[in-house]
């Protein structure tokens, strides 16, 4: 029966260690800045950050072994020169939404960590047309 009790206390003991120390890393929480917001604020140019905008039509540039990308990212106000190294999303291409995690170097071009492209839904409703028959009523 003793051993039940210090064998139960140890794996407590253990599962408190362990979540203690995964909840109170240093690290510090990566926000979402659209490019009027992150060029605004000097502080955070040193930081690592989540960039979300649009791809600015004709600015991309590609590598020829698709493994370096160049693009600019805007908010319709500002954009922000991007290089991203890596795979690159299938869906990836101009006009489309993304969200790049990353930090600026000292060139000011947003060295890119995590390409992701947010493609339109084609679960989302057609509400531009009205012609378009709505969700039916069950009666």
């Amino acid at each position: 029966m003793k051993v039940k009790w210090t064998v139960g206390l140890i794996i407590t003991v253990g599962a408190l260690a362990l979540f203690f120390l995964s909840s109170t890393g240093n690290s510090k929480p990566v926000f979402y800045y659209n490019p009027s917001q992150f060029l605004a604020n000097p502080k955070i140019k040193e930081d690592r950050v989540r960039l979300k905008g649009t791809i600015q039509p004709g600015s991309v540039k590609m590598s020829p072994d698709r493994l370096n990308l160049w693009f600019n990212i805007t908010d319709g106000k500002k954009s922000i020169p991007v290089h991203y190294s890596g795979a690159i999303p299938d869906a990836f291409q101009q006009g489309l939404e993304v969200v790049v995690d990353g930090r600026m170097d000292a060139e000011n071009t947003f060295e890119g960590r995590e390409l992701i492209v947010k493609c339109p839904s084609k679960y989302e409703s057609k509400a531009s047309d009205p012609t378009e028959p709505g969700p039916r009523e069950s009666s």
